[in-house]
């Protein structure tokens, strides 16, 4: 008998295996574990352990998926496993017959799930099929061991407000980003984020008229122009780029008002203008809007959003370092680099860009921009390995 039509069941909890040992139902349990030495939009090489067997799996995409599959040694699998772009993939899979039909239940470890997995013999069985009430049966899902891998799952229904009044209360509030997390809510989260520390700062200006607030000030005008103009294809692009544009202005006009003699009376007339209130007011509506402002990737996954144009600035920032150029054109280049790593180097655990944070970009940009010419061979090796990485999120 041949199963070929499969369908998945995210269940809420474990209690079933329980439920179903109780009633007499008997598994064969196999542990299983996954990961991947190779992820492009051509290929993926995937090795598996399915109890004591090794197997190294090669997925070719093209107009059909390719499968090459083969026995290796456990000496094979666990080299490989060293140079795993991953983190291993672990599930417990009990096998056991449901109404005569081949089924599995899998435990997953990280992210903890528990998956029911039935297989059916025709399309029109597997139509007709309805799952008993007691299976307790979040919704049904099409589980991918890469994008797991990759992005984890999301079990639960993010609470997007709930953020918001966490990072409303406390300003010291440390991003942690889920791997599961979508464009819109991430960016609407960080953006959210972003524009409590301007406003926290826009306040101490106004209250101490100090140069230090004004620099942090002018710091998260930047970044909030950075972001917007990054990933524009998030939200709306026509009024993404017009804020961008906004947020751009704003931080030129605070640079100059550092640099002025006078500076506690432009100060305050930049700061407590009618158009910076109508720029704080439109932009708190733009990210607290959950519909109107959708744009083409906002169901992108946000990590792989990061990774793709991590990688791009990073190539872009390499290309830079190899010709000729002048301070004055690399601050802004550098800028760019120090956002990304500041806040989203911890989303993907990479050695080569906790290099790069902490050697060459977590100084002011004088002191680096001399380090990183003294240091540029060891940069772009960073870079090159920083990209490489990264570059698995685009398959």
């Amino acid at each position: 008998m041949v199963y070929e039509i499969q369908k998945s069941f995210l269940l809420a909890n474990d209690c079933i295996v329980s439920n179903l040992q109780r009633d007499g139902i008997q598994f064969q349990s196999v542990d299983i574990s996954v990961f991947y030495t190779q992820i492009s939009s051509q290929k993926r090489v995937k090795f598996q352990s399915i109890g004591e067997k090794y197997f190294k799996i090669i997925l070719a995409e093209n107009e059909f998926l390719e499968q090459d599959k083969k026995e290796i040694s456990q000496k094979v699998f666990l080299k490989e496993q060293k140079n795993a772009l991953t983190p291993v993939l672990k599930k417990k899979s009990l096998e056991f017959k449901f109404c005569s039909l081949k089924s599995y239940i899998e435990l997953y470890e990280k992210p903890k799930l528990c998956v029911l997995k039935i297989f059916f013999e025709t399309l029109k069985d597997a139509e007709n099929f309805s799952i008993p009430r007691d299976f307790k049966v979040l919704k049904e899902i099409n589980l991918d061991s890469k994008i797991l891998s990759l992005y984890g799952y999301n079990l639960h229904t993010f609470d997007i407000e709930k953020c918001f009044k966490i990072i409303e209360k406390n300003q010291n509030f440390t991003l942690e980003f889920p791997d599961a997390i979508g464009a819109f809510d991430g960016f609407r989260i960080f953006l959210f984020y972003l524009f409590r520390k301007l406003k926290f700062y826009w306040n101490l200006c106004l209250e101490n008229k100090q140069k230090d607030d004004l620099y942090e000030f002018y710091l998260y005008t930047q970044k909030i122009f950075i972001i917007l103009s990054s990933f524009d294809e998030v939200f709306d692009k026509n009024l993404s780029g017009l804020l961008a544009l906004k947020f751009k202005n704003l931080a030129e006009k605070s640079s100059l008002i550092l640099e002025s003699k006078d500076q506690e009376d432009s100060l305050l007339l930049a700061l407590s203008s009618k158009e910076l209130n109508d720029l704080f007011n439109d932009f708190d509506i733009f990210i607290k809007e959950s519909s109107f402002y959708q744009g083409l990737q906002k169901d992108v996954f946000f990590k792989q959003l990061v990774a793709l144009e991590f990688r791009k600035k990073l190539i872009l920032f390499k290309k830079f370092l190899i010709k000729d150029f002048k301070y004055e054109e690399f601050a802004f280049k550098f800028m760019q680099i120090s956002v990304f790593l500041e806040y989203f180097k911890s989303l993907f655990n990479l050695k080569s860009l906790n290099k790069l944070s902490d050697k060459y970009f977590l100084n002011s940009q004088k002191k680096s921009f001399s380090k990183i010419m003294k240091k540029r061979k060891k940069v772009l090796k960073w870079i090159d390995i920083s990209s490489k990485n990264l570059r698995i999120y685009k398959g």
